[in-house]
């Protein structure tokens, strides 16, 4: 049963279109209020429903931040379509997994971006596992721009905007977006949000950081393609602040807006902010900013928050996932340094309830045990699409949801992340399943087993291939760097190659397995002693 939410999204853009006509969303040359943005969602919308897409259509968004991406989002809310999150690192394999896995009818590219041949790998797609796929919507392009897949009508979006403007069909019970979890090619699951649950949390994270001061300008340089950024906007729109896009993070470029502009909020991964500061020789470069969430992805930086600190960039850590939302939690903005910069935190939703369970005994913890994280919330995802055990298995007998993540309570009600209980790598900034990288590896024929895991480095965590080869064969590092790098992210590629005769293992109750603990120890001592 959804919850009975009473605003959407669509709302929240009414509600700051008639209650903040000075703020502004900019992107590059533009520079548009969310009178204007309404407007040219709505006009969107008409003409999407004139090319047939309707109520619960599955459309891929395969484009970075723009306008274009929030014209084409909101018409999707207008509609009652939804919206399906595809991370533009992503290569052929991944897109054609989510694509095809979800029975999207549409897509929306940005063809030009980065000079990344986004048409080029749509055109080496199986047409058969695209047989869902009826219209692609193109954006930024020429106007000249065809597309490689049989039986696809090809839209551009500045014509979209011809279109007279129609009525909302948005409601708060409508599913509207879907993020993969941590794999791709290696079958994730795929979190399903309701636009009201999508405004509900929005509308809290905005009163708990402060996106509704009358002042508050954030930069958005991280994607909307990932939960993290998303979360970002949706808030910023429910604070009806101003905001200013970025399509690709440039730390120099960055460094200006936030000067330019004072800019107030900055959030994002930890390198982000380094790699900012770094383009900084002021002590104290940013005196705008007074809320920063980050995301502590990089081991490699477990100092950088009080250095950050010094320098008067005011940095709190949270935490968040594809099925809750990111900014679903906080630590105290008052807190010390050493506590603020842990993932973790009391949640943002004050009817949100959280808890440690001893996978071992099955007993919830008091403070101090650690064990696995459960949540309850009403702004949890509704369902994983298309996979009804999988939703079923995510929760518990009394509704709280199994995040498969270890945590620990404090006696003040909030907690600590202490990692993944599984061996789900971080890499970019996402979560990413061994799983894909391996099976990508596994199909060389020099192959015969694949294992991945990750080492933590000055640039950030890496994967290292552990190989086993077949009797006979040569290890080609070429070719496996090729052939990784045309399917998957380039995020993916592995760092390193290790051949090794057999792999760790043990026995456990369900028979021999692989210790990816020994691996991972291996590779930190290769990355250590080769840099």
């Amino acid at each position: 049963m959804a919850p009975p939410f009473t605003v959407t999204p669509i709302d929240q853009l009414r509600h700051a279109a008639a209650t903040a006509p000075g703020a502004r969303v900019r992107w590059n040359e533009h520079s548009l209020s969310y009178g204007d943005l309404l407007d040219r969602s709505l006009r969107c919308a008409s003409a999407l429903r004139g090319l047939g897409v309707g109520p619960g259509d599955r459309v891929a968004f395969w484009l970075p931040n723009g306008i274009p991406y929030l014209d084409l989002f909101f018409a999707c809310l207008h509609i009652g379509a939804i919206a399906v999150s595809v991370n533009t690192r992503f290569r052929r394999a991944e897109v054609e997994s989510i694509v095809s896995r979800t029975g999207a009818s549409a897509i929306v590219v940005w063809p030009g971006f980065k000079n990344i041949p986004f048409l080029t790998m749509l055109g080496e797609l199986d047409p058969a596992t695209m047989a869902s796929l009826r219209l692609a919507v193109l954006c930024e392009d020429d106007g000249r721009s065809g597309f490689p897949l049989p039986g696809v009508r090809v839209v551009h979006h500045r014509d979209l905007l011809a279109e007279a403007a129609g009525e909302s069909a948005a409601a708060p019970e409508l599913p509207c977006i879907i993020f993969p979890t941590s794999g791709t090619t290696g079958l994730p699951k795929f979190a399903l949000h309701r636009q009201g649950a999508v405004a509900h949390h929005a509308a809290q994270v905005a009163a708990a950081f402060g996106y509704d001061a009358a002042d508050a300008h954030l930069l958005q340089a991280i994607p909307f393609c990932g939960v993290f950024g998303f979360s970002q906007f949706a808030a910023t729109l429910a604070g009806a602040a101003s905001v200013t896009l970025m399509s690709l993070f440039e730390p120099e470029e960055a460094r200006d807006l936030i000067r330019s502009r004072s800019i107030t909020h900055l959030n994002g991964p930890d390198d982000l902010f380094k790699r900012l500061l770094d383009v900084c020789p002021e002590d104290k470069p940013f005196p705008s900013l007074r809320d920063c969430l980050i995301a502590s992805f990089n081991p490699t930086l477990a100092l950088f928050p009080e250095e950050a600190e010094r320098r008067g960039v005011p940095m709190t850590n949270g935490f968040g996932m594809s099925e809750i939302f990111s900014f679903f939690s906080r630590q105290a903005p008052n807190a010390p340094i050493g506590l603020r910069k842990l993932s973790g935190g009391h949640p943002v939703n004050p009817k949100a309830r959280v808890r440690v369970r001893d996978t071992a005994t099955g007993h919830v913890l008091p403070p101090g045990g650690i064990g696995s994280l459960e949540i309850a919330s009403d702004t949890l995802f509704c369902a994983y699409f298309g996979n009804p055990e999988a939703t079923r298995d995510a929760f518990t007998e009394d509704g709280f949801f199994i995040t498969g993540d270890l945590a620990t309570m404090r006696v003040d009600g909030s907690f600590i992340f202490k990692g993944r209980s599984g061996d789900v790598l971080r890499l970019g900034g996402f979560l990413v399943d061994p799983a894909e990288i391996e099976a990508v590896l596994q199909r060389d024929a020099n192959v015969e087993t694949a294992v991945v895991v990750e080492a933590a480095t000055e640039r950030g965590n890496k994967p290292v291939a552990f190989l086993r080869l077949r009797e006979g064969a040569n290890l080609d590092e070429a070719a496996l760097r090729d052939r990784v790098g045309t399917a998957l992210a380039d995020f993916k590629i592995p760092a390193r190659f290790v051949v090794v005769d057999q792999f760790p293992t043990a026995m456990s109750p369900n028979g021999e397995k692989i210790q990816r603990g020994k691996l991972k120890e291996q590779a930190q001592l290769a990355f250590s002693a080769g840099g």
